[in-house]
């Protein structure tokens, strides 16, 4: 299964079942007009749809690769990552998403994009890199972004200045 039908498979499942969720990652960067290439879906859901989702995606073919208390990980029909928003800041995240992105479905504003990216690359020095060069796009792409929000979040990680490098940087 492509990319594209793994994303209205799973939207599909989410929404006829009254699963919140919304678009993060690759496919979240999309939604602000990246064309960077990416292999799997990623969303946030609620942890109250947890054991929920889990079961539907099983049900539907997919297959359980890994689960952690903050991420399942899907393979077989294609490749899906749900990080299940814990937190009341992570709950606020899916809260605030923008409607319409792709078949419908839900995105994170670019701040909190930003914001998870800077945790992924944190739990993941592997993920450094890209998410440093998508956090540049964000930045390079959107005007007007709440630049109190950013630092809240690269404050939990102590990444303030990191930010501010990757925004001096920033071609005008």
């Amino acid at each position: 299964m492509d990319l594209r039908q793994t994303l209205k498979t799973v939207h599909q499942i989410f929404h006829i079942n009254e699963i919140n969720h919304a678009l993060i990652g690759g496919l979240g960067l999309a939604c602000y007009g990246s064309t960077r290439a990416t292999v799997d879906l990623d969303l946030l859901i609620d942890e109250v749809d947890r054991s929920k989702a889990k079961k539907l995606l099983l049900k539907n073919g997919f297959s359980l690769a890994n689960e952690t208390e903050e991420v399942l990980q899907f393979s077989g029909l294609g490749l899906v990552d749900l990080l299940v928003a814990r937190r009341p800041i992570s709950k606020e995240i899916l809260r605030l998403s923008h409607e319409g992105g792709p078949e419908g479905i839900k995105y994170v504003r670019p701040e909190d994009l930003i914001g998870l990216k800077i945790q992924a690359y944190k739990n993941d020095k592997t993920r450094e890199f890209q998410d440093k060069a998508d956090i540049q796009y964000l930045i390079e792409s959107q005007e007007n972004l709440d630049w109190r929000l950013i630092k809240k979040y690269a404050d939990l990680f102590d990444e303030w200045e990191v930010i501010i490098a990757i925004k001096k940087n920033v071609k005008p």
